[in-house]
């Protein structure tokens, strides 16, 4: 069966050329009966069926194209804890007593990736080095104060660091300012850590199929049935964890989100002696801009970056001309380095900023709009979901169940903020 990378036409992932071997190889052609079914292969809903499978629960997982083939094979890669938005504000949207749960839930979610990643031997060259959330001005510096301050009261081992130590650590002239430093997260191979985890669910007895889109769900003898092009399953519950690539088949969770372009880029391996003068103790970086930049080394020496946009048509060479000059201002160490991967993928936006679990129907879960913050709390979502399913105690349930949401236009403002990113990388290279 062919693998989908986790690339679109014309891009080349990084992590795709690099992955460790896809542990699902079948598509559903078969009748089957189920507790509960799964649709998406990312990280939402492979943590849903490893916890739901080790506790004895049948699980079938139907993925569309290939495992990590979207948002959960096209990221960063850097474990980080909660969510975007402050405390503050996750609290004056869902009420004090709710928001702390939320925000609790989420505040140690790098502890569950890493926990999984030890627990299964997922090879996915795991780095718990910590991240940063750096300022790259004075007023950036503001803004971290503020969020850091929140961060600990809400019990976050997280640190505010002087621009001494920014510059240490990141090895950058422009990052001189400070920054929020968590001790507990790190980054990770994004692709291998989704294959590693389905991996460990087949081996805790959930059957899982990809090139399995999908057809239709519908409400058939008090159960759910789903149908593919193959085959078709039976089951009590349904959880659609589609997020950004939910497609025609799943309207409802794609008019939840607004589908906003990421893209990434990546050098060739580094000379040694450049690669260690670059974020020499390998901290995962998230930088204060207007277009927000991460930066990395990857466990090959390859200076990895990413910012907001997608690649496609003349988009693609404005966006790496941006972002080569981002990189020669960050670490002029690398200047002169041609990018050898590029890629991107969209990620759900949700208008709060705040990631949703819906139910749009009895028994059918939709968790969606992780706003780019998918790795550790998509892998805690799913944990959760798990225990309430079996439990059938939705009052443990640390996130809001909400009714489904429609976001207003959502192809529309997607367009729009795409646009807008491009305008700014335009207008850059004019005004340099």
């Amino acid at each position: 069966m062919p693998d989908h990378l986790p690339q679109d036409a014309g891009e080349k992932s990084l992590w795709g050329a690099t992955a460790i071997a896809n542990p699902v190889t079948h598509r559903l052609e078969e009748s089957l009966q189920a507790d509960v079914l799964i649709v998406g292969g990312g990280y939402t809903g492979l943590s849903s069926a490893l916890h739901l499978a080790e506790q004895g629960v049948s699980v079938v997982l139907l993925e569309a194209k290939s495992i990590g083939f979207g948002g959960s094979g096209r990221n960063a890669g850097l474990v980080n804890a909660g969510v975007w938005q402050n405390p503050d504000h996750v609290n004056a949207r869902l009420g004090e007593a709710s928001g702390t749960r939320f925000n609790q839930a989420l505040r140690d979610s790098p502890e569950l990736v890493f926990e999984l990643v030890r627990r299964f031997d997922i090879s996915c060259d795991a780095n718990r080095s910590a991240t940063v959330n750096i300022a790259h001005s004075r007023s950036g510096m503001t803004y971290l104060e503020d969020r850091c301050q929140q961060l600990q009261a809400l019990g976050a081992a997280v640190e505010l660091i002087d621009g001494a130590r920014t510059e240490a650590i990141s090895a950058s002239p422009v990052y001189c300012h400070g920054g929020i430093l968590d001790p507990g997260a790190g980054t990770i191979h994004p692709l291998n850590y989704v294959r590693g985890l389905a991996k460990a669910a087949l081996e805790q007895g959930a059957r899982i199929f990809q090139e399995s889109g999908i057809e239709s769900l519908s409400r058939q003898d008090d159960r759910w049935l789903a149908t593919t092009s193959g085959g078709r399953v039976s089951a009590d519950q349904v959880i659609i964890a589609t997020n950004a690539y939910a497609d025609e088949n799943s309207e409802q969770v794609r008019k939840s989100t607004l589908p906003v372009f990421i893209f990434q880029c990546a050098t060739e391996p580094l000379p040694a002696d450049v690669a260690a003068g670059i974020i020499p103790q390998r901290q995962g970086l998230w930088d204060t801009q207007t277009l927000m930049t991460s930066s990395r080394i990857d466990s090959s020496g390859r200076l990895v970056m990413s910012s907001a946009g997608n690649l496609r048509g003349l988009q693609g060479a404005i966006r790496q001309n941006w972002m080569r000059r981002t990189r020669d201002r960050l670490f002029p160490q690398a200047a002169g380095t041609a990018w050898e991967y590029q890629w991107s993928g969209q990620i759900g936006v949700t208008s709060s900023k705040i990631l949703r679990v819906q139910l749009l129907a009895p028994g059918v879960f939709a968790p969606a709009g992780f706003n780019g913050r998918g790795i550790g709390p998509g892998t805690v979502i799913g944990k959760h979901l798990a225990n309430t399913i079996v439990s059938g105690n939705r009052d443990d349930f640390p996130f809001p169940i909400e009714a489904l949401y429609t976001e207003k236009w959502p192809r529309l403002r997607a367009g729009s903020i795409n646009y807008a990113t491009l305008a700014l990388q335009f207008l850059n290279k004019r005004l340099k």
